[in-house]
């Protein structure tokens, strides 16, 4: 094969074939990340996409039926980012609750926090896309609290709470922290409170509203 001769005019076959498509949609969903998580869903074309993600408007469109598949997969790749930031989250010994709450914070917004395309696409590019993709959000809203369940569940089984809230608690936890999440990267950068800042105020509202407190 000429090194210099365009991937996209090669005949592949089989796991050859496999490969490059694996890395064609690699590359969509990098620049779908970016144009999405800048300019906004609305306002990118499929030309833009695969102008970004350096491959043909045939090749995207043998890869995906549309954009609302594109980020259908975006958002699952994201919150499957976010839910395994969760779970592998380090537990560290925490002197009480806030502290402990504090780690899980931290943990699931890291992703977003440090990544700001991220939370835009996640928050607010997908709301109101399609009656699909709003299920979606629905089921891993169901996703994210079962998530949240558990890591109460450690919380409590360190001994820092006295019992672990769950079910409605965290869906409602987890709408409270979306929107303070959105309102935030809205926000102007100089007229944020430092990331630091906003996770410990996050934490503080979670302890109050779940009333967790040390056992005894």
């Amino acid at each position: 094969m000429r090194p210099d001769f365009p991937v996209d005019h090669v005949l592949w076959h089989g796991t050859e074939r496999n490969v490059r498509d694996q890395e064609r949609r690699r590359r969509l969903l990098d620049a779908a990340l970016e144009l999405y998580g800048t300019q906004g869903y609305r306002a990118t074309t499929v030309h833009a996409v695969c102008q970004g993600a350096r491959v043909s408007t045939r090749s995207f469109y043998e890869l995906y039926a549309d954009q609302g598949e594109l980020l259908t997969q975006l958002y699952h790749d994201l919150n499957n980012e976010v839910l395994a930031a969760i779970a592998a989250r380090t537990v560290l010994p925490a002197p009480d609750a806030l502290s402990a709450v504090k780690q899980l914070v931290a943990a699931a917004l890291g992703p977003m926090l440090a990544d700001e395309r991220k939370a835009r696409v996640l928050q607010v590019e997908v709301v109101g896309v399609s009656q699909a993709l709003a299920r979606e959000r629905r089921l891993t809203t169901r996703r994210m609290a079962s998530a949240v369940d558990a890591a109460f569940e450690d919380i409590a089984a360190a001994g820092l709470i006295d019992a672990a809230p769950k079910g409605l608690t965290s869906l409602i936890l987890i709408g409270g922290i979306t929107e303070a999440l959105v309102q935030r990267v809205e926000t102007k950068p100089s007229q944020r409170e430092p990331t630091a800042e906003f996770i410990e105020q996050v934490a503080k509202v979670i302890v109050r509203m779940t009333g967790t407190c040390p056992p005894g």
